[in-house]
């Protein structure tokens, strides 16, 4: 529950996928139009738009949005316009199971077709944690 006053919200736990069964439930296997984004944070009136990648195939510092365009295309369109809109930022973060690489990709522009411009960071799981649990600190302080 949100407590709008210290602006913390409950930790977040697995009992949070119940909403993504109840929707895989409720399509019975059909094609959705839909997704769900993964992390939404506001830090001084800017939003910063998280979505998390799973590698699985392709190690995180190998793998890039742009190698399966044709795949998740309408995707990665829908959170660009959607963080256009909220005047925001947006972060794609290749991981693996492991927890051994991750590539923080922030998307400066995209076009119908690919990424075209981004800055990007290699980085060790502890590296990532402590620039994730700085950008929560600073949404809950601001």
């Amino acid at each position: 529950f949100i407590t709008y006053m210290n602006k913390k919200s409950k930790p977040i736990s697995k009992i949070d996928d119940d909403a993504k069964s109840l929707i895989i439930e409720a399509l019975e296997g059909k094609v959705t139009g839909g997704f769900d984004l993964d992390s939404i944070y506001k830090i001084n009136g800017t939003y910063y738009v998280l979505e998390f990648l799973k590698c699985d195939t392709v190690r995180p510092n190998d793998s890039h949005p742009n190698r399966y365009w044709f795949k998740n295309q309408q995707k990665f369109i829908s959170l660009w316009e959607i963080t256009d809109k909220l005047d925001g930022m947006l972060f794609l973060v290749n991981y693996e199971d492991s927890r051994e690489q991750f590539k923080v990709i922030k998307v400066l522009e995209m076009t119908r077709s690919r990424i075209s411009k981004e800055d990007t960071r290699i980085w060790s799981f502890d590296e990532f944690k402590k620039w994730f649990q700085s950008l929560n600190e600073r949404s809950i302080e601001s």
